[in-house]
């Protein structure tokens, strides 16, 4: 019964860990967005074509990352190298 407490608590503590990296990459990946929002919307021209490019840019790594937190990177991987889901 004490192994099970144990488990159970270490996994608690384990989840609160990674609800925390999340939120703290969530985070990150806001403030990087900000810039490109606020040229996107820009009177110059120029600012907008480049906020346009890095868009683009952003939109992909943030897929990226989005496929990476949720696993689907992995179910990919895994499937392409065993052939098993």
């Amino acid at each position: 019964m004490l192994i099970y407490y144990a488990i159970t608590g270490i996994s608690a503590i384990l989840g609160r860990i990674m609800d925390l990296a999340i939120s703290v990459s969530a985070i990150f990946i806001a403030l990087l967005w900000i810039p490109i929002a606020i040229n996107f919307f820009s009177t110059d021209e120029e600012k907008r074509y480049t906020a346009k490019e890095r868009l683009k840019n952003a939109a992909i790594g943030t897929a990226i990352y989005i496929m990476a937190i949720t696993g689907v990177i992995y179910s990919v991987f895994n499937y392409i190298i065993t052939g098993k889901i």
